[in-house]
């Protein structure tokens, strides 16, 4: 299983960032190249975790919401591995854009 990290810096504050996330999530299915799912499972306020069912593979996603920084893991299943560098850049990609317009 291949693990991706990565960090998106904000200036929203927690609340907002949240929110924004929150507002996009449902946008993000339809962006899934070939078709997939994804289940949001929230943790506590700040922790969010995607379970991106594509290509009958499972991704998943963990988003820590901070002050003043998003930062994430995707990991992915060794079948899709030669794919993890688009799918970790999608997930990164998809929340940055949520986070850089009100919704």
């Amino acid at each position: 299983m291949a693990d991706m990290q990565f960090d998106i810096p904000h200036d929203l504050g927690k609340a907002e960032a949240r929110r924004r996330i929150e507002a996009g999530l449902p946008k993000l299915e339809a962006h899934i190249p070939g078709g997939g799912t994804v289940e949001p499972a929230w943790q506590g306020e700040n922790r969010l975790t995607l379970s991106i069912k594509a290509m009958g593979q499972q991704i998943t996603a963990h988003l820590e919401i901070g002050d003043t920084i998003v930062s994430g893991t995707v990991k992915i299943p060794m079948m899709l591995s030669m794919m993890a560098g688009p799918i970790g850049e999608f997930v990164k990609t998809s929340a940055e854009r949520m986070l850089s317009k009100p919704a």
